[in-house]
């Protein structure tokens, strides 16, 4: 029932064992049928069943057959060899990412009906525009099956009845991705890379008999704790049943009492593997001074945002963004990405992927990032104040706490931070990790300033003013501007 391309463009179609066969084999590059945002639940949900089951049969060994995944696959489930099955007719019995109903008269409560995938998804779309409601009319297998993955993996709290996943901090949080990909091969090589790496760190993790969460019973009124799962664990956050109706495929869902899993003092620090860690500094949290996943803000994944995840100094890297021991990491890409989710909203999706370069050290990435964000935010201060100077008209001291003012500049610092982020990970920063540049301080430094010279021209140049107050606030400002950054870069060149 899914679809896959090869490196060479061709298209194939085969069950769930044959699809986890060509990502082993390296045949699978992409899967067409997946939605931009359904790529990294895709892959961590593959990733981590495959990484399930090897360490339970004690091998590091990848099947390189259909025939193979079968018997590895159902090796985890050997009392319900239908939990790989996307539809199953008797409801006491697990299905695909959907667990047994057996409470007396609990199928009732499945009255929510959800004619298509996207319904299900977790997609925000109530207002109905940017993105279309129930589009997908005519979806076929695959289509459910990747949307089911996205909405048991991902998605957040969404109203009474409705819980979140417990690999995010809050229910209105996200879960980030933060990891390392290998150059070429696709999704196949990431695949492979992944769960290489979860096999092979094993005996650092929590071990525990359950896994796959859809194989437990659930009627909604009983949570799981954390201590009694693997740390690889798959989880499921609602209850939804499909069937077939004459139409196709529909799915059939029920509110629940409590989260699947008992996370509102876990913070999203469950062990999930490609999730970067911090310490709450909220001091009214449930987890303050404890540590909790990163949240993903609408933001983005910027130049200062991306300085520091890669800072150990001030986050706890995922364990599968460093380089493993012996891991070649030539031509590896740093991907960061996460479905930004708000109160009743969806507040974009965001993706960053920035290739690392050659062997280099993470901690000396991390501190070269830190170093880079610190003086790029620095020079902004800067420009700023010149900035505010600009439309104040170009007074003799410029007042910097006007509000009104600083409000004016925002487009103009914004400008200055895209073209930042533009060359943040440029070849300099990279011979900057090796060591290779003695001069890289003043090299950014001056870099800097022309960036920042550059956006206040064009910021003169948009002023609204007449052409005498124009004429001396450009003036004015921009000596201002010539005088705190010239200071600054010869602090570069001669020290402090």
């Amino acid at each position: 029932m899914i679809e896959w391309r090869d490196g060479d463009g061709n298209t194939h179609r085969g069950t769930l064992f044959a699809a986890f066969a060509a990502l082993a084999t390296g045949a699978a590059w992409s899967f067409p049928a997946l939605r931009p945002h359904q790529r990294e639940p895709w892959h961590a949900f593959t990733v981590q069943v495959a990484a399930l089951a090897l360490i339970r049969a004690e091998t590091d060994a990848l099947p390189d057959t259909e025939e193979g995944w079968r018997d590895l696959l159902l090796g985890l489930t050997p009392d319900a060899p239908e939990a790989w099955e996307l539809v199953v007719d008797d409801w006491s019995r697990p299905a695909l990412l959907q667990p047994p109903v057996v409470a007396p008269g609990d199928r009732a409560a499945y009255k929510n009906r959800l004619p298509t995938p996207d319904a299900l998804d977790m997609l925000v779309t109530a207002k109905n525009f940017d993105l279309k409601q129930e589009r997908m009319a005519d979806a076929d297998d695959q289509h459910w099956l990747f949307a089911l993955v996205t909405l048991q993996t991902t998605e957040g709290f969404l109203g009474a009845g409705n819980y979140g996943i417990s690999r995010m901090n809050g229910g209105f949080a996200s879960r980030m991705t933060l990891g390392l990909r290998p150059g070429g091969g696709g999704a196949a090589a990431a695949f492979r890379r992944d769960v290489g790496r979860l096999v092979a760190d094993a005996d650092k993790g929590r071990r525990r008999d359950a896994g796959l969460l859809w194989t437990i019973p659930w009627d909604g009124t009983v949570s799981l704790g954390l201590d009694a799962l693997d740390e690889l664990y798959v989880e499921i956050c609602r209850r939804v049943r499909l069937r077939r109706a004459p139409g196709g495929i529909e799915a059939l869902a029920a509110g629940s009492k409590v989260s699947r899993i008992a996370y509102k003092e876990l913070g999203g620090n469950t062990g999930d593997p490609w999730a970067p860690m911090t310490i709450d500094t909220k001091k009214d949290s449930l987890t303050f001074g404890k540590p909790v996943s990163v949240t993903a803000t609408a933001a983005g994944f910027g130049y200062a945002r991306m300085a520091r995840l890669l800072d150990a100094a001030r986050t706890t890297p995922s364990p599968l963004l460093r380089p493993g021991e012996g891991e070649v990491v030539e031509d590896a890409t740093i991907v960061a990405a996460a479905l930004v989710r708000g109160q009743g909203k969806t507040e974009g999706l965001h993706r960053r992927a920035v290739r690392w370069q050659g062997d280099a050290d993470p901690d000396r990435v991390g501190k070269t990032a830190r170093t880079r964000a610190e003086e790029a935010g620095e020079a902004g201060q800067r420009l700023r104040r010149a900035l505010i100077s600009l439309v104040q008209g170009g007074p003799d001291k410029a007042r910097l706490d006007d509000d009104a003012a600083k409000r004016k500049t925002e487009p103009w610092v914004h400008r200055f931070n895209e073209a930042v982020d533009a060359e943040f990970f440029d070849a300099p920063f990279w011979s900057e990790v090796a060591g290779d540049d003695a001069n890289h301080r003043d090299r950014w430094r001056r870099r800097l300033r022309a960036i920042a010279e550059d956006v206040f021209e064009v910021a003169a140049e948009a002023a609204p003013r007449t052409e005498v107050r124009r004429v001396r606030a450009r003036v004015r400002s921009r000596s201002f501007l010539d005088g705190q950054m010239h200071k600054w870069v010869e602090e570069a060149r001669y020290g402090e």
